[in-house]
């Protein structure tokens, strides 16, 4: 059976929920199986209360409710640590979560990071690399909210393509997520409001990304619009988030994270 809901419903939800949005911050960083997560231990930066990582049982259904939207895919399996013989996943978060929830990309700037040049990597090795992609790179880097407001996706899932849902036709399958249908998730790019790109810039910006504009600038950015925010961010002085060192390393990406390439940036060059 397939539900449908929308890119807010899936950010509220893990907003909403300390358990949720600490699952996809663990997994972010590294990959993690049900054990690991079950029997976590603390992790630097991330607070949780009574019940929160310790329930079994909340863990198992989060991580089930995390699957289902593919807000954690699989990448992997080792040896099951307590049944002989017996193997488990490993899970990590992936590109669509931070695409859907920039609170995630802020709590998790590294992880974030390392996600964006894995994905502008991949892109630049599937097509003619454009020496000005960088700019439009860091500028989703600087700004989680521009991220989630300018990508959509360009194809169907080929693990799925078989198993169309009964009550959808077949022009919308490409925005099914295993289980969940996005309704308004873009299929093109598309241009975006003033007032959108405005809202996207009135947090400070991360550090690194920021860093990275700075020194790529803007001036090549077709969208006036973007301009103009740049500009206005600019003249306001707004100072970038800076973030300490974190105390541990994030592995790189194996693959799956990326979602088969599905997931496109608009074009802004």
């Amino acid at each position: 059976m397939i539900f449908t809901t929308s890119r807010n419903e899936i950010r509220q939800s893990i907003v909403r929920s300390e358990l949720r949005m600490n699952l996809l911050r663990i997994c972010s960083r590294q990959p993690r199986t049900i054990h690991d997560l079950i029997h976590a231990p603390s992790y630097p930066g991330i607070v949780t209360s009574l019940f929160t990582i310790q329930s079994e049982i909340g863990v198992t259904i989060e991580l089930g409710e995390c699957k289902n939207r593919e807000l954690l895919v699989r990448v992997g399996h080792v040896p099951h640590p307590t049944v002989p013989h017996g193997h488990t996943e490993l899970l990590r978060t992936s590109l669509l979560a931070f695409l859907l929830t920039p609170e995630l990309a802020y709590a998790e700037p590294e992880a974030y990071a390392l996600y964006l040049d894995a994905w502008f990597a991949s892109l630049a090795a599937r097509e003619d690399p454009d020496p000005k992609e960088g700019e439009a790179h860091a500028l989703l880097l600087a700004f989680p909210e521009l991220a989630h407001r300018l990508w959509y996706v360009s194809g169907p899932s080929a693990e799925r393509c078989a198993e169309l849902p009964f009550d959808l036709t077949e022009s919308e399958w490409i925005r099914v997520f295993n289980l969940y249908h996005l309704a308004d998730l873009p299929t093109r790019s598309v241009p975006l409001a003033l007032r959108e790109w405005l809202a996207a810039v009135r947090r400070p910006p991360l550090a690194q990304g920021w860093t990275r504009l700075r020194e790529h600038g803007w001036s090549h950015l077709k969208d006036w619009k973007a301009r103009c925010s740049l500009r206005a961010l600019h003249l306001l002085r707004r100072r970038p988030i800076n973030g300490k060192p974190v105390p541990y390393t994030i592995p790189r990406l194996v693959g799956p994270e990326l979602m088969e390439n599905r997931l496109q940036p608009f074009r802004l060059l």
